[in-house]
């Protein structure tokens, strides 16, 4: 599924999630999902960016964080629920997201305004279709995430 040591030393200091899609395509809205949970224990640290990620960047920004945990169903070819970590190259060039231009923006940005780390953490979708609910793979993988996450909160 996914290093959870790995993903526990990438985030330190401040950290701002970032949750990006669209909840009426299935699976894409898994990462919105994940950030309007953690809004309960992170309170304003999580964002719930939705299908358009560059209209939270300033609100982001001005949280001054350390680290940017961008969640997102990613297409990266692996089996549907699992998470990875990803490159920031690799999302903004690849094509792999249906956000991929708002993310790369997102990513110079912060490394711009804030000199943040940014981090993409993909889960593989199963479904994308319009009016979907989410995936049995992909509903499990956003309870795990949203538990470990709220742990990692330091």
């Amino acid at each position: 599924m996914l290093d959870i040591p790995q993903l526990s030393d990438l985030l330190t200091g401040r950290v701002c999630v970032l949750g990006v899609g669209n909840r009426d395509r299935g699976d894409d809205g898994c990462g919105s999902i994940i950030a309007e949970h953690l809004a309960d224990t992170m309170g304003s640290w999580a964002i719930d960016a939705g299908s358009v990620p560059e209209n939270y960047l300033e609100k982001a920004a001005r949280l001054e964080p350390d680290t940017v945990l961008v969640i997102d169903a990613i297409d990266f070819g692996g089996t549907p629920g699992e998470a990875r970590l990803l490159d920031a190259d690799a999302i903004a060039t690849g094509g792999l997201s249906t956000h991929a231009l708002s993310l790369s923006m997102a990513t110079e940005y912060f490394m711009t305004r804030t000199n943040a780390r940014v981090a993409f953490l993909g889960i593989q979708p199963a479904s994308l279709n319009h009016g979907g609910a989410l995936s049995t793979e992909v509903s499990q993988t956003v309870s795990t995430l949203q538990e470990v996450l709220a742990s990692l909160k330091r």
